[in-house]
């Protein structure tokens, strides 16, 4: 299984604490160049540490052309597009992305995506959390945008409703 994952959803599960259940889940995760470079910027949740992740592999996209189509055509970031080019080369089982019109570009591309809070439902499902409610609680009180009805969906899912 290849897992490659754009910079959000390992923020986000960085942010609560909780970047563990990626390994615990897949195993290795990939991640393009771009956003490696994003997450050691500043003040990210993994900046110090991101280095020494040793279930993290960093690649090089080489389909330069079509990361600058995507960033061109679609506004998408550089992290964004590099993680929808590489997930393509390399043929992906999942692709980790959050924001809305990289997972609208992703899914026209045919693309089998997963967002931090499909992460949790995972966790939940596999015995590796006990509360999703109290991680997404975690997640809007650190500033991570969550719709009311993507909340009630996920707790109606994970049985906490």
């Amino acid at each position: 299984m290849i897992i490659v994952s754009d910079t959000t959803p390992i923020s986000e599960l960085a942010k609560v604490k909780h970047l563990d259940l990626l390994p615990q889940i897949f195993g290795k995760v990939v991640i393009p160049q771009g956003v490696f470079n994003e997450l050691q910027k500043g003040t990210h949740p993994v900046a110090k540490f991101v280095q020494n992740l040793s279930w993290l592999e960093v690649v090089t996209v080489n389909n330069q052309q079509l990361v600058e189509e995507l960033q061109k055509s679609f506004n998408l970031h550089l992290g964004e597009s590099e993680a929808i080019a590489l997930a393509e080369e390399i043929g992906a089982s999942q692709l980790l992305i959050d924001e809305k019109a990289a997972r609208k570009v992703a899914m026209a591309r045919k693309l089998p995506l997963i967002g931090t809070v499909g992460i949790l439902l995972l966790a939940k499902r596999r015995g590796l959390l006990e509360s999703v409610k109290d991680i997404l609680n975690e997640m809007q009180v650190k500033g991570t945008r969550i719709s009311v009805k993507l909340y009630e969906q996920v707790l109606t899912l994970a049985g906490e409703n």
